[in-house]
This record gives structure tokens, sequence and C-alpha cells, in this order.
């Protein structure tokens, strides 16, 4: 049932069916005016409704794709009740020169397209010509799933020069100050805030809503375990808890010790996490400093942290590890750098599975590098600390081998007090969690509703949220933007590693295999000539795979393929030698049989490639891989989008060689 203050909210915002219509004015297809232009962001935007045809909508979101999927009995929106799926996907399409594309529809239900205002599509499974103006062309997609079924939706189009494809999320456009958007998007903002600053480890869930039924992933990342004793150092602890934006400007923990004795409290606290004293263990061998710079260039650490003092600005908004020596002890640094996760599965620090030698020599560059102390300026008492421990720190906290009291929530009465005031008075003994304005307009604004949204979770947009949240940017390609690591080396005049695009990765990958990937449970890596290493995130692996699935308009089993011909695959392996064929092992290995000769442009082992794919991806990804990823090496042997050079196969059908293929790779595994 949606929340009464939730659908309040929307009853202010007008469902815009498209901005330029709102105000009077005509579309003119391929011009926009400036103040539009302006307000465009990168994404379409969905919007939710209770029935077909309903003008008011139930909620908005933005999406990088013209896709959906949504499975069955499960909500579309946390924001929403299961139900059948009424919705409409609305914004620009961007497009160089004016031309003739083929549309078509896919999925289940029923479904229309518009285009510059006119009906071209209804229906899955049918194709239609429009001429595209240059510029932008505003598309319109109203959407009604099945009564009873996956509701499922993709648009795709076609050109002169490559065949049927999803719209790419680099040519696609909306509004971002449509009022019901902004409403719904200050939401999402304050449960995601409501989430990761654990405010349910002192408050009650808002309006009726039980723990236990609770399903948003974020609720379950529990603050890191205390197990201090031979990690982190008196002095850093002591200053963390006095102020911990002080030594990491991004920090979510708050500040929690107010008055005038609150360094002594600090101290104590300090005192008693680490009362219990053991030897440090020493590292086997002393290796140097310049080997763990490798390292650390090699995995892309720069592209997260920098070395500078954390009160100095940086315009990446990487991560200070300044005072990283002064923070952990010898053995701490060790094990945090081998199992980053093992006390706060949450964490955003990635799991680069390190072995004992490499964690040896990062810790050493490290310790060169982090030139932050901090001195211990008062004696503490370990017997004080563990009061003030219970006291301050233990709703969120719990210690090695023991569980962290079961403290009664307190309700929230008022969303004015307490830990959303500005001014100290006003909130008294609460935490103080440095929110900025915005922040705190958008959690009063969802403490405001009857919290049922954390009792459902949509996995595309987890994955969007984490995505974000991982800063998976920081070394892939997503949707034509730069990453991160470019930035960083661009000013020394190096470029890094050419890393896999994230751009379509949800239509590429099997979820069944990527899972195992995010896990870090993969045996062999498909790129093993990369330096950089694809980290773990175990804690959201099934999640995340799976919404990444979503986010294409795919479920996690969708995988429409031909069945096994083996005349078929007979010929493909024909098709693999340089002599009559596409010279594939060239590039590529095949199970223990090395590439021959790939020098710059290696490519994964067609093994690996059987199980990983999807069929849909492959095959437009051998028609035209330039329109997939331009910075691959893979070569186009269709240059017209249907024959190849090989007559004497298929009269040089590409789709048919390129499927005789398929069967091929697909009969690798059973010979392994």
């Amino acid at each position: 049932m949606i929340r009464k203050s939730t659908f309040i909210l929307l009853a202010l915002a007008v469902c815009s069916i498209a901005p330029a219509e709102q105000a009077g004015e005509p579309f003119k297809p391929g011009k926009l005016p400036a103040d539009v232009v302006e307000a465009l962001r990168p994404g379409l935007t969905l919007r939710f409704y209770a029935r077909p045809g309903d003008a008011q909508g139930l909620d908005a979101r933005r999406v990088r794709l013209a896709a959906l999927h949504v499975p069955k009995n499960s909500a579309a929106s946390p924001f929403l009740a299961p139900g059948p799926v009424h919705a409409r996907i609305t914004g620009y399409l961007k497009n160089p020169l004016k031309g003739d594309f083929r549309f078509r529809l896919a999925g289940t239900g029923t479904m229309s397209l518009r285009i510059n205002g006119k009906e071209v599509l209804t229906g899955a499974g049918k194709e239609a010509e429009v001429t595209l103006a240059k510029n932008y062309n505003r598309i319109d997609i109203v959407y009604d799933g099945p009564a009873n079924g996956d509701a499922t939706l993709r648009v795709e189009w076609a050109g002169e020069k490559f065949g049927f494809e999803p719209l790419p999320p680099d040519s696609l456009s909306s509004r971002k100050d449509d009022a019901d958007l902004v409403a719904q998007s200050t939401l999402r903002e304050g449960r995601q805030l409501f989430a990761e600053r654990h405010c349910a480890s002192c408050h009650a869930m808002p309006g009726k809503v039980a723990e236990k039924d609770c399903r948003m992933p974020e609720l379950s990342s529990k603050a890191p375990q205390l197990d201090v004793n031979l990690r982190l150092q008196p002095a850093w602890i002591a200053a963390w808890i006095l102020d911990p934006r002080a030594l990491r400007p991004e920090a979510t923990m708050p500040k929690v010790l107010h008055g005038l004795d609150s360094h002594q409290r600090a101290a104590d606290i300090a005192a008693y996490l680490t009362s219990v004293k053991q030897a440090e263990v020493p590292a086997k061998t002393e290796p140097k400093a310049e080997d763990g710079q490798a390292i650390f260039q090699k995995l892309g650490c720069v592209t997260c942290h920098r070395f500078s003092d954390p009160k100095t600005d940086d315009e990446l908004g990487r991560l200070s590890l300044y005072h990283v020596g002064a923070k952990y002890t010898e053995t701490g640094l060790r094990s945090f750098l081998k199992n980053p996760h093992e006390r706060y599965a949450w964490i955003k620090m990635p799991d680069f599975r390190l072995s004992d030698d490499e964690v040896a020599k990062l810790q050493a560059y490290l310790r060169t590098q982090a030139k932050g102390t901090l001195e211990v300026d008062r004696k503490g008492n370990a017997e004080n600390g563990a009061k003030w421990f219970k006291e301050s720190c233990s709703a969120c906290h719990s210690l090695a081998g023991k569980s962290a009291p079961n403290t009664p929530p307190v309700a929230m009465k008022s969303v004015d007090k307490g830990c959303l005031m500005v001014a100290i008075g006003g909130r008294g003994s609460a935490p103080d969690f440095g929110l900025q304005p915005e922040q705190r307009s958008a959690l009063a604004a969802f403490l405001k509703t009857d919290g049922s949204s954390l009792t459902r979770e949509t996995p595309a947009e987890f994955s969007l949220r984490q995505v974000k949240s991982l800063r998976c940017d920081s070394c892939h390609r997503r949707d034509g933007e730069v990453t991160r690591w470019h930035a960083v080396l661009e000013d020394e005049g190096k470029v890094p590693e050419n890393l896999p695009s994230l751009t379509w990765v949800g239509e590429k990958l099997k979820p069944a295999w990527t899972k195992k990937l995010f896990h870090g449970e993969v045996d062999q890596r498909a790129r093993p000539w990369l330096k950089a290493r694809m980290p773990a995130f175990p804690a959201r692996a099934d999640l995340l795979a799976v919404g990444l699935s979503h986010e294409h308009g795919f479920g996690i089993n969708d995988d429409e393929r031909p069945k096994p011909d083996p005349k078929l695959a007979a010929i493909g392996e024909k098709l693999i030698p340089q002599q009559g064929g596409f010279n594939c092992i060239n590039c590529h290995g095949i199970g223990k049989q090395k590439a021959i000769q790939p020098f710059e442009a290696p490519g994964i082992n067609l093994t690996d490639a059987a199980i990983r794919l999807r069929y849909t991806y492959y095959q437009r990804w051998m028609l035209a891989p330039d329109r997939v990823d331009v910075t691959m090496r893979m070569p186009v042997f269709a240059t017209d989008g249907k024959t190849t050079q090989l007559r004497d196969v298929f009269d040089g059908d590409a789709r048919k060689q390129y499927d005789a293929l398929w069967q091929y790779i697909q009969s690798l595994p059973a010979k392994k």
C-alpha cells in the first residue's frame, strides 16, 4: 500500500509527459530550448502508475536504458507493493545525423513506442522504420506487464551499418527537474541515508515496520567489529572517536562525545579497546617500498586514495591515506590488506585477494608515504572506557566474540530534533553526523513515510546504487564516461590499462557467472595479461549480479540460444584457424592451447567465453564489436553487417557463420 505521505508528495507533482508540452510549447524534433538542454541529465525517466492510462504517477526514478525487468510477484519499486506493472519511460534520444532507423520492442505484456509524438510501434516482436532528426528526438514508451508472469521490456534500434542493439545510454537523457522525479529522488536518498547511517541501531523503523521484515540489503551492513587489540593504535582511536571527519571528511561515523570531558572519554575508550596486549607478529621478510609502489600502481589504488592531508581538497574525492601509518599496527595493517571484509562485510575497500608477499610489500610502501602522526595527549582509563563504550558505542559496534547488546530502539518522535538538528544546543546528546542541509531534508522526508519501502528491494535500483558507491567507474568505463584512473594519470602523461567496459555487462554476462566473480570464486582470470585485478565484494555479490541483469531488461535465466548442433559445431571449428577461417587462434587461446601471436591484442580464452556470455550479446559483438566497445581490438569481419569474406561457408552469411562458431565454442567446456 502506498504510504499517505508519499502520495501527498506526489500529488503536488504533475506527472510530466513532456516538459515542452507542459509549457504549452510544441516540440520540434532535433531542437530544444537552451534552458531545457541545461536541465537534461543522462538517463531516461521511468514512472509507475496504478492503472493503465493514469495521468498521475505513483513513483518516478531515473534509468540508464530503455529497458525494464520485474520478476513475477516482485515489487517494481521499493515504494510500491508487488502487483501488475504499469509504466512509462520518457526522455530524449540524441542522434548525430538525420537518418532512417528501424526500431523494435521485445518483452512480455503490452507496449507501445512513440517517437517525436507519433506512435510507431505497438506490441513486441514488430519492427518499424523511423526517420530521426539530427540531435534530440523525443521517445515515449508505454508499458503494461502481464497479469501473471515476469514483466519485461527492451527497446532496440538498427541502422544502415549496424544490426539491432539496445539504445545506447550515452545518447539518452531526460530532465532532472520534473517535480515528481525530484520528490521521489529525495525519498530514495533519505532511505539510503537511513540505512547507511545505521539509524536502526538506535531508532525504531518508521511507521510500524518490523526489523525482521526489512529487505533493503544495506540495512544488514552492521558497523565494523571492534576487535582492535592488534589492529589499531590508541592515539588514532581517540582522535577518530573525538572527530571522525577531521581524519576523513567522508566519514559516516558520527561524533558521539560532547562536553568538556570528551577528550578524556575518548582516551578511556581507546585504553579499553587496546587493554589486551599481545605481541606483534613480525613480517617474514623485509620488503622494499618500491616493490609495494608497483603493486599500488597496477591495482589502481591511486583512483580511490591519496596521501595528502585529509584537510586538503581533492577534486576526485579520493580517500586520504595520510594517517594510515598512525592508524594501524604492523600486524593490523597486514591483516586488513589481506582480508578487508573480515570485520566489516560491507566495507567499500576491494578485496584483491593479495598474497602474503604482496601484502608485506604494499604495507612497506604505505608506511613510507603516510606522513600523518598522532600523539597521545593523555592517559586513558580502561575501566572507565568500558563504561563509556557501552554508553556511546555499543549500539552500533560489537566486540570480538561478543554480540552487541540488545538495546530497545528509541522511537523517533520528531524530525526536528536530535540527530537532524543543526545547532548543537538543539541536538543535546544525540550524535552529530555532519549532515548537509539537503541530506537532512531527505532523511526527514523519508522518516515521515510509513517505512514500507524498507521491506522491499528492487535489484536494478540496488545495482545502480552500488556501482556508484563502490566507485566502479574508477577503473571501468560506463556509458561513455572517462574513468578516474584516466583522470589521475593524464597529468603525468600516462594511460592506464584498458579494462572491460561496464556499459553492457548486464546484457553480456550470465548472472550465475557474475555472482561467482563478485564472490571471488572464479578459479581463473578471464584476462590474465592485465596487471589490474578484479576485486571481490561478497556481501553485495548476489543481488548486484541480478540487478545488473535487470537494468538491461533481462531476467537471471533469460538466455535464448540455439539448441546444440554437432554438425554446426564441426563447421565452426573449421572457422577457427587462419586458413579458411577467421584466425581466432591468433589472439584467443582454446583450453590449454595458447594464442599464437596475441601481441597487444590478446583475447579471452574461448572456453571461458562459452560459460560467461549470453547468446544475444555474442551475436551483437561478433557483428559489430566496434559499436559495443570502441576501445576493443576485435576485427570487424562483416563490414556491411551481413556478410564476411569467407564466401565458401554459408555463402558468406555472417550470422550463420557466427552461429556455427557459437556451437563450437559451446562444445569446449565439455572437452576440458
